[in-house]
């Protein structure tokens, strides 16, 4: 093949995210499953077997792919938080609302990357692991702020943090979203979130009272 990229005339590092933004293009063209090293290796420039020099096979580049989608989600919601009020309630809204709405434009603009997230995390649960921990970091993070009538610093911050992650299920897997088991996600994260909140909160004052009766 001429003026074919090898191994030895570039770095790995330079040529990965390469590889890796051809293959989203090709994917969210035609499709993870309809997508073949072949055809990667084509808009890469370079022959099949140098590109499995790179990656192991279809599978690894598709799960690099996701996690740059899975970085991009997180990142929105970041900065929608960032602008969000420091109380609890409404950080969580706010991040629950961005995740629906990067994950709802996604299934609209890009389909099929949308399936090739669905398709990776089928294949790789250890990407969908690292997603859902960075929500429930993030979670956490939230229910830590100490406004008047907050959930405040509690000692138990993790677990609530975890109880807050699995009820908010509707709002963060992406399967979830797309079948909506549950109605309409978006009318639903005030009203869930305000109610886990002050369940917290008042938990806490709970623990507070009895430790001071003891």
């Amino acid at each position: 093949m001429n003026g074919e990229r090898n191994i030895q005339d570039s770095s790995n590092d330079r040529l990965r995210p390469l590889i890796v933004a051809a293959a989203r293009s090709r994917f969210e063209r035609f499709g993870y499953s309809k997508t073949s090293m072949h055809e990667i290796a084509g808009d890469c420039r370079m022959s099949a077997a140098n590109l499995y020099r790179y990656f192991d096979g279809k599978l690894a580049i598709g799960a690099a792919v996701a996690a740059e989608e899975q970085r991009g989600l997180l990142a929105d919601c970041d900065h929608a938080a960032e602008a969000a009020a420091h109380e609890p309630i409404i950080r969580l809204v706010t991040l629950f609302q961005a995740i629906i709405a990067t994950t709802r434009r996604q299934m609209t603009a890009a389909p099929l990357l949308f399936e090739l997230r669905l398709a990776v995390w089928r294949e790789k649960p250890e990407l969908r692991n690292q997603f859902l921990r960075e929500i429930e970091v993030r979670i956490v993070a939230a229910l830590a702020e100490d406004p008047v009538g907050g959930a405040g610093v509690d000692p138990g911050l993790e677990v609530a943090g975890r109880l807050v992650l699995l009820a908010s299920a509707p709002f963060v897997l992406p399967w979830m979203m797309q079948n909506v088991p549950f109605g309409d996600p978006q009318t639903q994260v005030e009203p869930l979130v305000r109610c886990l909140v002050l369940g917290i909160a008042a938990s806490r004052e709970a623990r507070s009272a009895a430790v001071a009766g003891d």
